[in-house]
């Protein structure tokens, strides 16, 4: 199949800077990268500006315009990807939701939301839109001389530690529904049956 042509990409975060500077935008980044290079080009860009709330409303409506056969929506209204690849933070942040911010308690409103965090600001998917896509996918791997076990801790927390929640740890909210490919560094807080991303697959 041509699964190029059928295949739209929207970000689950992305800092509000312009599209094109290689680097700071994700977009910019990951056209340099693969996009160009495999020829996916109906993607859902930002416009650019610093603004971060224009650019969370003007992103949730570019979202709502995708027609439901190509961007599904549940009984809730809520987006259905076919796809999430979400990224994990030490401080356990997923998208531009970090920890102990207002942004994580968004559960019935907004797709998209900006995020204040930093300076530019980000916009981000919000945690409901997160957790309904049909697979998630978040993956830890490799480590450095100063993260020996890259991000093992962050995992832990993430997967395994009943004590945190989702305000604290923003990942953990994703616990139940992603598909977690970690290396043996990234999981070895964890006493847990490695297997093989093939198997993974599958499973899924």
């Amino acid at each position: 199949d041509d699964w190029v042509s059928k295949t739209t990409l929207c970000f689950v975060n992305h800092k509000c800077v312009d599209i094109t500077d290689e680097s700071s935008a994700i977009e910019a980044q990951a056209r340099a990268k693969f996009l160009d290079r495999w020829g996916l080009t109906d993607i859902i860009s930002l416009n650019g500006s610093s603004d971060g709330k224009k650019e969370a409303d003007d992103y949730e409506s570019k979202m709502k315009a995708l027609p439901e056969s190509k961007l599904p929506r549940d009984e809730d209204g809520f987006p259905v990807f076919d796809l999430s690849l979400v990224g994990v933070g030490d401080d356990g942040h997923i998208g531009s939701l970090y920890p102990n911010r207002d942004e994580i308690d968004i559960v019935d409103g907004p797709w998209v939301t900006a995020a204040f965090q930093k300076d530019p600001p980000s916009i981000s998917l919000t945690l409901p839109v997160m957790q309904r896509a049909q697979t998630t996918v978040i993956s830890a791997a490799g480590q450095s001389v100063k993260y020996p076990n890259g991000k093992a801790g962050a995992m832990r927390l993430a997967i395994a530690d009943e004590a945190v929640t989702p305000k604290d740890f923003p990942a953990s909210a994703l616990r139940e529904c992603a598909i977690w490919i970690l290396d043996e560094a990234n999981a070895s807080e964890m006493e847990l049956d490695m297997s093989t991303v093939e198997k993974a697959v599958a499973d899924a």
